[in-house]
């Protein structure tokens, strides 16, 4: 099973379209566009769809769900491969199964998970990983770690050899592009007192905003199935 040709022109328009967008913010900011990865996300479509993303050069591909990640890496066993990144929260009984496959990790959160990730690693490269820092507090509470945690999360994961801490990400409250771009300042500033060099931040719809903002990574999804058939999704 593939992508139709019509799919798949469209999916390759849609990645061209993304990567301009990207170029353009970091122009528009005075930085290199190299010097941020687009991790294209898979959790809405089929393997067909993750397979033709490889094709088109984007190795780097997200999942928010471990068993659909698992699936699609099953049956993407032809070069190039997927360089995998966990963007969704990772219950600790997922570790093993998951954590040998994994390029990167974006939702650290605990020093328990840490120290099993860590575990899955031997005789494999450091995993890349992302301390989740929580950006919303209340009924807007999402994942990850609290302020007061922090550090000491981040001192721990540091000291892991199975791990390779290289930032933080965070997901702010649902809003404009505007409206979370004091949630990336705050992100950012808690990087650079870190002296972590890696932010996480950033999607379809605010992606400009939080490149302009320090965004290392911007994880991509919706804007890249724009005008595909339902065959390339997920029911």
């Amino acid at each position: 099973m593939a992508l139709t040709p019509l799919d798949r022109t469209r999916l390759a328009s849609n990645l061209a379209r993304v990567r301009e967008r990207i170029a353009a913010a970091c122009s528009g900011c005075g930085r290199a566009p190299e010097s941020v990865l687009l991790v294209a996300v898979t959790k809405y479509a089929h393997a067909p769809y993750a397979r033709a993303l490889l094709d088109l050069g984007q190795l780097d591909l997200g999942e928010n769900r471990v068993q659909h990640l698992l699936e699609l890496d099953t049956g993407l066993v032809e070069s190039p491969r997927p360089r995998w990144h966990m963007i969704g929260h990772l219950q600790k009984n997922k570790v093993k199964a998951v954590g040998p496959r994994l390029f990167a990790l974006h939702t650290l959160d605990s020093e328990s998970l840490a120290t099993r990730l860590a575990g899955t690693r031997e005789g494999l490269a450091p995993l890349q990983v992302y301390v989740q820092l929580k950006l919303a507090t209340g009924a807007l509470e999402r994942a990850g770690v609290a302020e007061e945690g922090l550090d000491s999360l981040w001192a721990q994961a540091s000291t892991l050899t199975g791990l390779k801490t290289l930032g933080l990400m965070g997901l702010p409250p649902r809003g404009t592009p505007e409206e979370a771009r004091p949630h990336f300042r705050r992100l950012r500033a808690q990087a650079a007192r870190l002296e972590a060099g890696g932010l996480s931040m950033g999607m379809t719809s605010d992606l400009e905003v939080a490149i302009e903002e320090g965004a290392t990574v911007v994880r991509v999804g919706q804007a890249l199935l724009e005008g595909l058939s339902d065959d390339a999704r997920l029911p």
